[in-house]
């Protein structure tokens, strides 16, 4: 814990609550949650997120429209980023603009903002020397951690995915060589938890190959470093839905770990938000768990060839679909949708047929799933898509497509709540897809009555996770009170010491802050 002078003097003015998200969709919105949490845990603190030119607008927005502040107790910061002038186009920063060979070159681009980062903290300790600060940084965003110590601020790292996939996720790259299999489906243990298995084909390309010294492993290594360095590790988990998963992380990494999930927002579907979406129109007419709906997030795609199989397999199903499509991996993710990606006349017989929709690159996914006619969801398996899923009771067909993506997958199958169809890039057969979606969605389907009730039980968990003892509400105020301790509790702590130091003749104690493993 960093040891300021302001907490040696006995007080602080204000706590100050400094977010730093990483420049990508999937980030920023477990961030906001983390800042609407802090809020209502804090309601007199003052916050702000740290962000490149191409997101602070948008969280300036997402401040006023979550209720966490108007500019008074909380901004937006923002930090010059000329992605050019790292071999990235004009205009792309954040992983959006991008496809995902480029990701690493975003990656390390992020690390030059260190130096506007420090005078920006360093400004923050000037203009107000008694604030009590504490940066959260992103997980791919460590080095953080280390300018918050230096100008005596104390920090904690944000893992917006779960923590059994960032155990795997983690621990797989910081053991880089991994270990040779003949054949792609064969697995080994993990060096770090040898009694868990991961197959070669849950591995993405970059970490299969990695040897150690190439930019990918020196830069998530560079990060897990940083892990052991903060004061503080928060989860986007809860502790009754991820038990294992946070004990592998405490485990490994000797950190207090505080489980702040799930980062959800709620769904806030209105009459007019329904005139608005012909999807959620169009789901008002479906029956009750008829329709699949099919995302794989903002950042990954499938390729041409399995797209073209997924709607095979979606027309021999004969189910009810909404597909959120977008080109294929290796074109413009921003480009025109070509016909040739999809069978002849797919989506007009769909649509005339009244059992599917296809729709260009964005849908309220959070309202779809908290629909009444969704019964199942086709995703890539991302942390943020999981949760939103399970806390609507809602059974899942995987695709992980890369990084944590295959661990949150295999996770998912193992608690019986989750068909894996594809992995990866590798060849898909529109056959098996089918059998996939009957198996989730069929009315006489022995697996769909299971996945249904093991899905129910972890939305009970999610629910809980928002109220109760254990809520995240409860773990961040928790964690707050031990990095940011009130007012009256400093002024009650100081009392206390200097009384003792009194006593003793001994005014030179120093009080220093301990962290009990949540």
């Amino acid at each position: 814990m960093a040891d300021t002078d302001h907490r040696r003097r006995g007080g602080a003015t204000r706590a100050h609550v400094v977010l730093f998200p990483f420049m990508a969709q999937g980030h920023v919105a477990p961030f906001r949650c983390i800042a609407a949490l802090v809020r209502r845990c804090r309601p007199d603190a003052r916050l702000t997120v740290v962000a490149t030119p191409g997101m602070a607008e948008a969280f300036r927005a997402h401040l006023v429209a979550d209720g966490v502040g108007d500019g008074r107790l909380a901004g937006v910061h923002e930090l010059p980023f000329l992605p050019a002038e790292h071999g990235l186009p004009a205009g792309a920063d954040t992983s959006a603009s991008i496809g995902f060979q480029q990701l690493i070159t975003l990656f390390l681009a992020s690390e030059s903002l260190r130096p506007a980062f420090r005078r920006f903290v360093d400004d923050l300790r000037a203009a107000n020397p008694g604030d009590d600060i504490h940066v959260m940084a992103d997980m791919f965003l460590g080095w953080a951690v280390d300018v918050a110590r230096d100008a005596g601020a104390s920090s904690s790292i944000v893992l917006t995915c779960g923590g059994y996939c960032s155990a795997l996720y983690f621990s797989l790259w910081d053991s880089v060589p991994l270990p040779a299999t003949a054949s792609p489906d064969d697995d080994f243990p993990l060096p770090r938890f040898p009694d868990v298995r991961v197959q070669r084909s849950q591995l993405t390309n970059h970490l299969a190959a990695a040897d150690g010294k190439d930019a990918w492993s020196t830069f998530i290594q560079r990060q897990i470093a940083a892990f052991s360095r903060a004061d503080a590790l928060l989860v986007n988990t809860a502790e009754n839905l991820e038990p294992k998963g946070l004990s592998m992380l405490r485990q490994w990494l000797n950190v207090p770990t505080y489980p702040v999930g799930p980062l959800l927002r709620a769904p806030a579907p209105s009459p007019e938000a329904k005139k608005t979406s012909p999807i959620l129109e169009w789901l008002d007419e479906q029956p009750p768990g008829s329709v699949l709906y099919i995302s794989f997030g903002s950042l990954y795609r499938i390729t041409a060839p399995q797209m073209m199989e997924l709607a095979r397999g979606l027309e021999q199903s004969s189910h009810r679909f909404v597909w959120v499509i977008r080109p294929p991996a290796g074109n413009d993710a921003n480009g025109e949708f070509s016909p040739e990606w999809l069978p002849e006349g797919f989506r007009e017989r769909a649509e005339a047929e009244g059992r599917g929709l296809v729709v260009r690159c964005w849908a309220p996914q959070v309202e779809i799933l908290a629909h009444a006619a969704t019964g199942a969801f086709l995703t890539h398996c991302g942390w943020n898509s999981v949760q939103e899923a399970l806390g609507h009771g809602v059974p899942l067909l995987g695709w992980p497509l890369s990084a944590e993506q295959f661990y949150n997958s295999k996770l998912l199958a193992e608690e019986m709540v989750c068909v894996e169809v594809a992995r990866g890039s590798a060849a898909v057969d529109a056959a098996k897809v089918a059998a996939a979606v009957e198996a989730v969605l069929g009315e006489t389907s022995m697996e769909r009555a299971a996945m249904k009730r093991r899905a129910a039980e972890m939305k009970e968990a999610i629910d809980a996770a928002r109220d109760g003892d254990k809520s995240s509400v409860t773990v961040m105020r928790r964690f707050l009170d031990e990095v940011l301790p009130p007012r009256g509790a400093q002024f009650m702590a100081s009392w206390a010491l200097q009384s003792a130091c009194f006593r003793d003749g001994a005014m030179s104690h120093q009080l220093r802050s301990s962290h009990p493993m949540m």
